[in-house]
């Protein structure tokens, strides 16, 4: 029983957070567990939302692929800034 449990929600959480992947731009270098966990977190975010909305279940789950895909860009966008680096002699000067 929980060993069906586990498997359901590691597969959901890849199904919603592959889709979530798709719809951001760009390449994501994002392991597989990176994705259940954001596909995990995006389909918490979307139930709970679908729930507070009163909608159906085509909805929640629309609701977690777009959750899913906003944490992708959330993360894709710091991960991005963090390697951004300026270019050899630049100094950082603005008048230089």
């Amino acid at each position: 029983m929980i060993l069906a449990v586990l498997l359901s929600v590691v597969v959901s959480g890849l199904i919603v957070g592959g889709l979530g992947r798709l719809l951001v731009p760009g390449h994501s270098r994002m392991g597989i567990g990176a994705t259940i966990l954001i596909g995990f977190a995006g389909s918490v975010v979307g139930n709970i939302v679908g729930a507070i909305l009163g909608v159906g279940p085509i909805i929640d789950f629309l609701l977690a692929v777009g959750a899913a895909a906003v944490i992708v860009a959330g993360t894709h966008g710091h991960r991005h800034f963090r390697q951004r680096r300026l270019p050899p002699g630049s100094g950082g000067s603005l008048g230089a």
